[in-house]
């Protein structure tokens, strides 16, 4: 029950974060020369939501959910609700808009979040 909420608090938190609007946030910082701090924030945000199911899956009695196939329509849930994202915020939000680079920001994360997941797996629920 505890993984459900984080998977759940996961959709909530970025669903937050990406509605506030672009005034709220200081002159995009850039940190790596010209890599700008926000598609960073992306990558982190969209890997921890699908580390959240990949746990949330890992802990859950239906086999089925442990499958490759399971994992990777996590992936094509976080990437589309990446691209849904931007158009909420292209027509909803105040002084933000579409981003492409911020859609592939969220793609790699919750693509990267599975050899994270596969790492931690290993570490943490001792599997060989």
């Amino acid at each position: 029950m505890k993984t459900i909420s984080w998977v759940i608090g996961e959709i909530i938190l970025v669903f937050v974060l990406l509605s506030l609007p672009g005034s709220s946030f200081s002159n995009h910082a850039k940190w790596f020369g010209d890599f700008p701090i926000d598609k960073l924030v992306h990558v982190v945000l969209f890997g921890s939501l699908a580390l959240s199911f990949f746990v949330h899956f890992e802990y859950s009695k239906n086999t089925n959910l442990k499958s490759v196939r399971a994992k990777a329509l996590v992936m094509i849930f976080c990437i589309v609700y990446g691209i849904a994202m931007e158009y909420y915020q292209k027509y909803f939000v105040p002084s933000r808009g579409f981003e492409v680079k911020d859609m592939l920001a969220d793609a790699l994360g919750a693509i990267l979040a599975m050899p994270f997941f596969t790492v931690m797996q290993t570490k943490l629920f001792k599997v060989s």
